[in-house]
């Protein structure tokens, strides 16, 4: 099951094989208490409201299972991806900053509601081929606002760099899936659980 706020995301959601989407907001679910084994958020966490979603997520729970925090983070200590960080920031001093809000997990980590979690980190390697890398670079608004001399002499810096640096087995960006679990803890809920022994149930 997905849910999501926006009516039209939730009804693309719910064309897709096997899911089940509803329209709801996360600091509100429209679900039964006890309802579901896990519950995922990726790359979305820290634009929740923590004091309000956490408890939520803790109620729809069953008893000590999981709520999962995930994000895909670029890794950018790879060699060639440094040197095309620095390149860019030549002309934006923001390019490829990598701010993607992981640091919101602290909200998830300190909560009462899930005192015990655990982290792990995943490498994932995305291809990329030389016209793509190239296209990224010059779809960057400070790169776009540069005139035509300029912009052709940075893109000719990154196609150089591409093809100094693709090797054999040509380019790949490297992310990092980092990824949270917490197990719920039910008697920090001011309200107490009461499960439907009838099973879900969503109002239309």
């Amino acid at each position: 099951m997905a849910v999501h706020r926006d009516p039209d995301t939730a009804a693309k959601l719910n064309r897709i094989p096997g899911v089940m989407a509803i329209c709801g907001s996360p600091e509100s679910l429209p679900l039964n208490p006890c309802s579901f084994d896990a519950v995922l958020v990726h790359q979305g966490f820290h634009e929740l409201a923590p004091g309000l979603v956490l408890p939520e997520v803790a109620r729809v729970l069953r008893t000590g299972r999981v709520l999962g925090v995930s994000w895909l983070v670029r890794d950018d200590t790879v060699p060639w991806v440094k040197r095309l960080a620095a390149l860019l920031r030549t002309v934006d001093q923001n390019a490829m900053s990598g701010d993607y809000g992981s640091e919101s997990v602290q909200e998830l980590i300190s909560s009462t509601y899930f005192p015990d979690a655990e982290h792990t980190t995943k490498r994932i390697w995305v291809p990329l081929d030389r016209d793509s890398l190239i296209a990224m670079a010059a779809n960057r608004p400070a790169v776009q606002a540069l005139d035509p001399t300029a912009r052709g002499e940075l893109l000719a810096k990154v196609a150089a760099l591409a093809d100094d640096s693709a090797g054999t087995s040509g380019l790949r960006l490297p992310y990092q899936l980092e990824c949270w679990r917490a197990w719920v803890d039910h008697d920090e809920l001011t309200t107490p659980i009461r499960p439907d022994d009838n099973g879900l149930t969503i109002t239309l």
